[in-house]
């Protein structure tokens, strides 16, 4: 639990705390709200011209010039433009409102303690006045003036930035705060760094030029806090935490619980399958790992240890299946809305792109767990442990299937990110009013939006200061430079590239979310992507893969930090079982580089659904790649896979020496090479040795596991 999240629980208890926790709530409400507006603008305007068309005698007599002049002259499509205007259009409200609300609503319940009870409501009219001056100011530009420095901004960016910078470390930490806080002084000292520190020595401009600099870009336009990050946030996710808020809150999450269990009961270790199951699903929907560990961890964990499973292990676990969430179609995490926009790609593209990924992720995660299992003697779960589902449950289960199949029709057949979120929402919303009797209470629906608001108001502060990392960076000049350096490194092998690309992006995931990391690894990139040679959508996924699997990577790895507690381990322990454990994610990025079809192939999709290749220059052609390069690299990612996680446990059908681990884990990675000499050879060597090991583990004591009590 943050220290916000405390905070907060302990300023209810206070009286002069009660008045605040009400108004953050009232807030958190109304910024449900508005999410929901500006996500319903497209079907909006798409009722209102079915209403102008029904409602016109002889419509469809009239030439398209005549429509379009009906459009704007009927009484209600002049008032919805008009609202379109004032509302919609405005660069203010589409990125003020978010971070006006997010910031009130974090701000009000951020401190507990009676003494301090003041500082948040000072810090919450401070925030709320400072982003109020940056509406307005923007407001005016979006009438037509010209963007320009004035004297009060030199006094509202720096308050807005030291805001942004406390709250960022109240509620995440202060990691990213410092990191944000080096960029800010590097750029105000660039230009006094001597030769010898590289690309880090830049411009010689004086401190007030960098500071004018800096509030012209960062204020006075929209860049910085107000920057892509923000952008792609406000327009795309929102919407998305909303969907899964609504979904969690109806007991929808109860139910998939329960449906993982019986599904996976029947494996060995199938308690620790089930938390993979749920936490895959909730992870998808959250779009976040730690916050995902945090809140179905304490379910999962305790069950996982049950089942006779090691507490770190059972840490690992739910870390491991949750990180997995992020890249978990059809709704990735907030990052894979962030490549959308970053490369120019339609987002079901990148869905479609990440379906094989992430079955090979959550194969690995399964056979991992299914030799440690066997390692250990844990069967499946008991017969009576396995919950039964009784009709009411079985229908309950249309909740999934209604909102996310009106989901992927609206991102794939009619490819709007926000409008797919709306009607996937309104599904959600109805079908869980249908189906669960104790969501159809105000007080109900009050605390679904109230939860969904906070979830947003989260993800926007985060936002807000990775748009402030990405924007000092590019802004000083270091992201050229170090495109510079990277373009020149691509000359090399590729394989170096990728290496330094992924240590790269693991190092700053280690204690920036996905996201920062994400932007600042392709900020750098975004000169030398050509030179590198792979298409954008794979480099910039290659980067997205590695950033998540760093909350998993020792030794900072957050999300396994985030589980350790609750499973009562040590954190640097729980830390390398999820990394053993999602060892799949590490390879899948090097995979899809080598050997494309992973990606591309299921892009046939779209040709089925009656629509033609996808053509896109960030994207491979997909006519290149063939069924039978799909097939294979399947079958090899399998027996690979099957290798390696039974050489990294140990153990197969009985236990393996150390010598077998190694030849193994070598004839696991050979099989993924591009030869296809090197991989059919590792192909037959490592078929050869599983068959010599189930032969000979037939003939000796058995160590089968056996169903726990």
């Amino acid at each position: 639990m943050s220290a916000v999240q405390a905070d907060s629980i302990d300023a209810k208890a206070l009286p002069s705390g009660r008045i605040a926790t009400g108004l953050s709530e009232t807030l958190a409400f109304c910024f449900a709200m508005v999410i929901l507006i500006y996500a319903a603008s497209g079907p909006i305007s798409e009722f209102v011209r079915w209403i102008i068309e029904v409602t016109t005698p002889g419509f469809d007599e009239l030439s398209r010039r005549d429509k379009r002049l009906l459009y704007r002259e009927h009484w209600l499509g002049d008032g919805y433009r008009s609202f379109e205007r004032t509302f919609l259009l405005p660069t203010g409200l589409i990125l003020g409102l978010p971070i006006l609300f997010a910031f009130a609503i974090s701000l009000l319940t951020l401190h507990g303690n009676r003494t301090l009870q003041w500082l948040n409501w000072a810090l919450t009219l401070l925030a709320v006045a400072a982003f109020s001056a940056w509406i307005v100011k923007i407001f005016a530009t979006d009438g037509g003036a010209l963007p320009s420095a004035q004297p009060i901004d030199y006094v509202m960016f720096p308050l807005a930035t030291m805001i942004t910078l406390y709250l960022t470390w109240r509620m995440f930490g202060g990691f990213i705060v410092a990191f944000c806080a080096f960029w800010i002084v590097y750029f105000f000292v660039r230009g006094d760094l001597p030769g010898w520190t590289g690309i880090l020595a830049g411009s010689d401009a004086t401190f007030g030029q960098n500071l004018r600099s800096m509030v012209q870009n960062f204020w006075a336009q929209t860049g910085g806090m107000f920057g892509q990050p923000l952008q792609v946030v406000s327009g795309n996710v929102l919407v998305y935490i909303v969907f899964g808020a609504v979904m969690m809150a109806s007991g929808a999450g109860d139910l998939l619980l329960k449906i993982a269990n019986r599904l996976t009961g029947g494996f060995v270790g199938g308690a620790a399958h089930a938390a993979v199951a749920s936490s895959a699903l909730f992870g998808t929907l959250s779009g976040a790992a730690i916050s995902n560990v945090v809140s179905t961890g304490v379910m999962t964990i305790p069950v996982i240890k049950k089942s006779g499973f090691r507490p770190a292990f059972a840490g690992a676990v739910e870390a491991a299946a949750s990180t997995g969430g992020q890249v978990m179609p059809p709704v990735m995490g907030v990052v894979a809305f962030f490549v959308a926009g970053q490369i120019g790609l339609e987002y079901r593209y990148i869905v479609v792109a990440a379906i094989l990924p992430a079955i090979f992720y959550y194969l690995g995660t399964f056979l991992t767990i299914y030799f440690e299992a066997r390692k250990q003697g844990i069967g499946t779960l008991r017969a009576e442990d396995r919950p039964s589902l009784n009709r009411m449950e079985l229908f309950q289960c249309l909740v999934f299937i209604i909102p996310l199949g009106v989901l992927t029709y609206f991102l794939f057949v009619q490819p709007s990110v926000p409008k797919a979120g709306f009607y996937g929402l309104a599904a959600a919303l109805g079908t869980a009013l249908v189906l669960f009797p104790a969501f159809r209470s105000a007080g109900s629906l009050w605390s679904a939006f109230v939860s969904a608001g906070r979830m947003s108001a989260a993800i926007v502060v985060i936002v807000t200061a990775i748009g402030l990392i990405v924007g000092l960076i590019q802004v000083s000049g270091f992201s050229g430079r170090l495109a510079l350096l990277l373009t020149q490194m691509a000359s090399g092998p590729l394989p170096v590239v990728l290496l330094v690309v992924a240590l790269g992006s693991i190092v700053l995931g280690m204690g920036l979310p996905p996201g920062a990391t994400y932007f600042i690894i392709v900020i750098a990139l975004s000169s030398g992507i050509e030179a590198i040679g792979i298409p954008s959508l794979t480099l910039h996924l290659f980067v997205v893969f590695f950033a998540v699997m760093s909350t998993v990577t020792p030794p900072v790895a957050l999300a396994a930090f985030a589980a350790a507690p609750i499973a009562g381990a040590d954190p640097v322990r729980t830390g390398f079982e999820a990394a053993r454990i999602a060892i799949a994610g590490f390879l899948i990025p090097f995979v899809f580089v080598y050997h494309p079809a992973v990606l591309y192939k299921l892009q046939v999709l779209f040709v089925w659904f009656g629509e033609d290749l996808p053509t896109s220059r960030a994207m491979l052609d997909v006519a290149t790649v063939g069924w039978s390069e799909f097939a294979w690299i399947i079958v090899a990612f399998m027996l690979a896979m099957w290798m390696l996680a039974s050489a990294l446990t140990g153990f197969d059908r009985a236990r393996l020496s150390p010598l077998e681990r190694l030849v193994r884990t070598a004839l696991g990675l050979l099989t993924l090479v591009p030869s296809l000499l090197v991989a059919g050879l590792a192909t037959v060597a490592g078929i050869a040795l599983l068959a010599r090991h189930f032969h000979l583990s037939r003939h000796s004591t058995p160590n089968a596991p056996k169903e726990f009590a």
